[in-house]
């Protein structure tokens, strides 16, 4: 399984945001210099974690980025909705037409490959909401946020 870059880099944005310093709002650009990535495509991240209320946004001079809920409370599920990774739909093509002739056959075929697959999902939804991003950290590190990244670029 390749992890998506928007997966890895949201995770890191919200642990950054959780370590900042008494939890000061971090503008993008901030956030992108220490994770040493694009700044616009960050946006874009930045953009779906607020929609989805993971971050919130202050568009004054002092404003930021912030967690809009503590660390604790989000999940790797979380993020991997928020980025729309999720799978839509399954669909086929109905190959199996060309290939048998009974119809009856080929219909219980594709669901049983369609039940599998959804249990599947399901099961790795399920282990990606086991996991808290705060157990990535330490306690006390993300309790009080003791990080200053716009003096970690000086």
């Amino acid at each position: 399984m390749k992890l998506n870059k928007s997966v890895e880099q949201a995770v890191y944005v919200l642990l950054l945001l959780a370590l900042q310093k008494d939890h000061r709002p971090l503008k993008s650009q901030v956030l992108s210099q220490n994770l040493q990535v694009s700044d616009s495509y960050l946006k874009k991240i930045l953009t779906k974690l607020s929609h989805a209320d993971l971050v919130q946004a202050s568009a004054s001079k002092q404003g930021g980025y912030q967690l809009a809920k503590p660390i604790d409370q989000i999940s790797l599920k979380d993020v991997y909705f928020a980025l729309d990774q999720q799978t839509k739909t399954i669909t086929f093509s109905h190959l199996s037409k060309a290939l048998f002739a009974e119809p009856e056959h080929i219909k219980e075929s594709e669901q049983k490959i369609v039940q599998t697959l959804l249990a599947g999902e399901e099961a790795f939804y399920e282990r990606l909401d086991e996991l808290k991003l705060a157990s990535l950290l330490h306690k006390e590190a993300y309790t009080t946020g003791v990080i200053d990244w716009e003096k970690r670029l000086e």
